[in-house]
């Protein structure tokens, strides 16, 4: 059985650097899955289980991997599950794999996966999923105005590649190559501002900041990738956003990406003099 084993660059060179061709592994996949031979569409033949799918190389901390649902069937329950593994799988056999990825893998070393809210995976959306560098994996839409979270728990210190599930409604789907990928979080840093109307006044009231923690590192946004992680969410106190995607969350859906919960107020949180954010971004 052939290799499809790729090697990891450092994040350094991530943002410098073309990413390889992204398609389904040709060989280890899920006894009802069919492909076409660009190994770029799969579609579950029947049933509605048994569709387990893996990337051919690793994806690397932040790559976006996006799939457009094609089909959907309606006589079944629940959806699309992504997630990583740290398992090769040019050296995982496809007669053992199981019928579900969760949780029958995910109860394994080595393998991490959810279920795509619906709402992420309708037919004919692009549903996007990656890893920060936390360990975190957020999905989103191609629009990117709408982020949840997924699990966490992830190294990233190994090569991962990506789970995907042809499970329940999620029938079909197409994997999109990154060099023909929208990266739509991207947009958030020079849009947002001019799109994010005036905030309500209980929504940036006057903070007794001494009641707030004080830090000397700045986790990154979780949203835009680019920013340190400056806003705290009321009342949930999760603070993984910088504040001006906050603030466009705040609007747009009013709940937060980490533990789906209403906000009331975000606040931008004071650092300390000598803040900064945990790592360089863009190569600096």
């Amino acid at each position: 059985m052939g290799s499809c084993l790729s090697t990891m660059i450092d994040d350094d060179t991530i943002c410098k650097k073309t990413p390889k061709p992204l398609f389904f592994h040709p060989f280890t996949k899920g006894r009802n899955v069919i492909m076409d031979e660009l190994h770029g569409f799969a579609e579950r033949s029947n049933s509605f289980h048994s569709g387990i799918l893996f990337t051919n190389r690793p994806i690397r901390v932040k790559e976006v991997v996006a799939l457009k649902i094609l089909k959907a069937e309606m006589r079944w329950y629940g959806g699309v599950r992504v997630g990583f593994t740290s398992m090769n799988p040019s050296e995982i056999d496809p007669l053992r794999l199981p019928r579900f990825v969760c949780p029958n893998l995910t109860m394994l070393h080595g393998f991490w996966a959810a279920v795509v809210p619906d709402e992420f995976a309708q037919e004919g959306m692009v549903s996007q999923f990656w890893v920060d560098r936390n360990g975190k994996v957020f999905c989103s839409t191609d629009e990117g105005t709408t982020l949840h979270f997924l699990f966490d728990g992830v190294p990233v210190d190994c090569p991962l590649w990506a789970i995907v599930d042809l499970y329940g409604r999620t029938k079909a789907v197409q994997l999109l190559d990154p060099s023909r990928v929208t990266q739509s979080l991207k947009w958030l840093p020079s849009t947002i501002q001019s799109q994010i109307p005036a905030l309500p006044k209980d929504a940036t009231a006057p903070v007794n900041w001494s009641c707030l923690p004080q830090f000397d590192n700045m986790e990154e946004c979780a949203i835009c990738f680019r920013t340190g992680a400056d806003a705290i969410i009321y009342p949930c106190m999760h603070a993984s956003m910088c504040f001006l995607c906050a603030q466009r969350v705040f609007q747009t859906t009013a709940t937060c990406p980490m533990c789906r919960g209403k906000m009331e107020t975000v606040h931008q949180v004071p650092f300390s003099g000598n803040a900064r954010v945990n790592e360089n971004r863009d190569g600096s």
